[in-house]
């Protein structure tokens, strides 16, 4: 059918030039029209790297919703996973986190992450998800967070109680006393091994992000 060829023809001009022109653009736009689909974006992936572009795990504090743009370390441009490519993190905790992030900057620490987000969906699910993902990576080691996720969360609560129950009035002003934070003591734990933290990227990306198992046998 001609006019079928036609329409391919030209959709395939039109995205040929954007790849060539705008690889980084081209290649984060097309994964996040494959989120969902791990066969395809393992072979956009690869693509990304055969056109010399990193494709880099998800991080909180780096990461929007969709793929998006970022400069790697090599100076080069870079695709940073979006996280809602991450399985079972909802679009509440995602919201929050960039909410949060964009109006008061990076998160500095563990603390300050469980500090100032404030979502209902920011539960043990979510959290161990996002540890395992990698997605916290930039705060801390991902074993040692999953260790302390329960006693995270709970001062995550204890914290959003009492900034709760603390407010006044509409006209009570600000002279209101700071609130006094939650202790918490981190138990100690071992860092997680290579083949844990790929094999969780595995299970929640779809795919091998930060490095593959067999790379060491790549050239081989």
């Amino acid at each position: 059918n001609r006019a079928h060829a036609a329409c391919y023809a030209m959709i395939a001009y039109h995205t040929a030039y954007l790849k060539v022109n705008y690889p980084a653009e081209f290649m984060a736009a097309l994964l996040t029209s494959d989120q969902g689909n791990t066969d395809r974006q393992a072979i956009e992936v690869a693509d990304a790297m055969a056109l010399n572009i990193s494709v880099l795990p998800p991080d909180i504090n780096e990461s929007e919703k969709d793929f998006t743009i970022v400069r790697a370390q090599d100076g080069n441009p870079g695709i940073r996973f979006g996280l809602s490519a991450i399985k079972n993190v909802g679009n509440g905790v995602i919201e929050s986190l960039v909410a949060e992030r964009t109006a008061k900057g990076l998160f500095g620490d563990l603390f300050d992450l469980f500090r100032r987000v404030n979502s209902k969906d920011f539960n043990r699910k979510s959290v161990e998800s996002l540890v395992r993902a990698g997605a916290m990576d930039c705060i801390g080691e991902r074993n040692h967070i999953l260790t302390n996720t329960d006693a995270l969360l709970e001062f995550n609560r204890a914290i959003h109680k009492k900034i709760d129950t603390g407010q006044q009035g509409l006209f009570a002003g600000d002279a209101s006393p700071a609130l006094a934070e939650p202790r918490i003591t981190l138990a100690p734990s071992t860092p997680a091994t290579r083949e844990e933290r790929l094999a969780w990227e595995k299970e929640l990306l779809g795919l091998y992000v930060s490095e593959h198992p067999l790379q060491e046998f790549r050239d081989i």
